[in-house]
């Protein structure tokens, strides 16, 4: 029983003896004496190829829909409502009467004062002519300071008063929305604002409708900040380019207003892109596999690419995670033009030289 007890044992220190060496060899071996490192293997390294695109920088901020224009209309004298002509939803064109008051004691000042004035102009004097005419225009305006108008086309959001109500000048009769136009007005930090200008394009989401894109305009910059404790923001509001029935005042809504941008230009992953003080370099795969240190001049970036104004064309192939770029910052003095052939973890690399540098 025990022999075989030893040869179990012995099997299994065989095993994972093994195991070790197969694992391990290499590295056990280069520790021995006469014994050498592993040679480096081919380092894979993931590529992109330089292709056209489009690049924009924004502004985000949160804002709430508003119709360009929402008043709330008032009688200009005091009275007992006579005639409320609308109701909330309606429809109403410019000059619609809306409401109407008590008037029949304006009404008969008008027409005392227009009979009057007839009166005149057949043999009285040009200056009382002219009297009678101006008690007759201010009549007029009292008599239609008794009707309730529409300033705008719009739709009615409001009604308060209804028939035998007594009103003063400063009730709210009715309120009308002119929805033909809405606006989203959002607050853009002071550190961005120099950068918003009247007529940027803009991209509105509506928390409401988040899968439908919609286009805006910037209408408006603020001339003047607010300050809310040590936030200092100004109003900037945005115009919607096209109105449709689901918009509604209140929803709160997301705008991005596009401050620059670059159309079919070089774009690269901005991984892609060493700096190193003022030079920018990438990693340009060659055909014949190796590399070489690239010097770039780049242009607009939205965070994710990067515009590449010089030192690539469409189609180079680079290294996209170029963690190795900052080799290039290395000088080869008097050698303008030359480059410089040395090897990163087994990857041959040709580093140009920078004269001056």
């Amino acid at each position: 029983m025990r022999r075989r007890k030893w040869l179990w044992v012995v099997a299994a220190v065989l095993i994972v003896g093994g195991a070790v060496f197969v694992l391990f060899g290499d590295q056990v071996a280069s520790r021995l004496a006469g014994g050498r490192p592993p040679e480096p293997g081919p380092a894979r390294v993931s590529t992109f190829t330089v292709r056209q695109g489009n690049i924009q920088r924004t502004i985000t901020a949160t804002g709430n829909v508003q119709p360009a224009r929402l008043v709330d209309l008032r009688f200009g004298i005091s009275g007992r409502v006579q005639e409320v002509r609308v109701s909330t939803g309606d429809r109403v064109k410019a000059g619609d009467i809306l409401a109407v008051l008590d008037n029949r004691q304006q009404e008969l000042a008008f027409f005392q004062a227009r009979n009057a004035y007839e009166i005149a102009r057949i043999d009285a004097a040009p200056n009382t002519i002219r009297e009678r005419e101006i008690d007759m225009q201010l009549a007029q305006e009292a008599l239609e300071q008794t009707y309730l108008r529409a300033p705008f086309a719009g739709v009615i959001t409001a009604v308060n008063v209804e028939p035998g109500q007594s009103i003063g000048t400063n009730e709210v009769i009715v309120q009308l929305m002119d929805d033909s136009v809405f606006e989203v007005q959002v607050s853009v930090d002071e550190l961005d604002i120099a950068q918003v200008e009247v007529g940027q394009p803009a991209t509105i989401r509506l928390d409401a409708d988040a899968s439908r894109v919609r286009q805006g305009v910037v209408r408006e910059v603020s001339p003047v900040a607010n300050v809310q404790g040590s936030v200092v923001t100004v109003p900037v509001t945005v115009q919607f380019l096209e109105t449709d029935p689901f918009l509604r005042p209140g929803y709160t809504a997301t705008v991005a207003i596009t401050v620059a941008a670059a159309r079919g230009v070089p774009v690269v992953p901005v991984e892609a892109i060493w700096q190193e003080g003022d030079m920018r370099t990438v990693t340009r795969v060659l055909d014949d596999g190796t590399t070489e240190i690239v010097p770039v001049e780049t242009g607009l970036s939205d965070g994710v690419w990067v515009e590449v104004r010089s030192g690539l064309d469409i189609g180079d192939q680079i290294v996209a995670l170029n963690y190795r770029g900052g080799a290039a910052a290395a000088p080869a003095a008097g050698r303008s033009g030359a480059t410089i052939t040395q090897s990163f973890g087994g990857i041959p690399v040709r580093l140009p030289s920078f004269p001056g540098r």
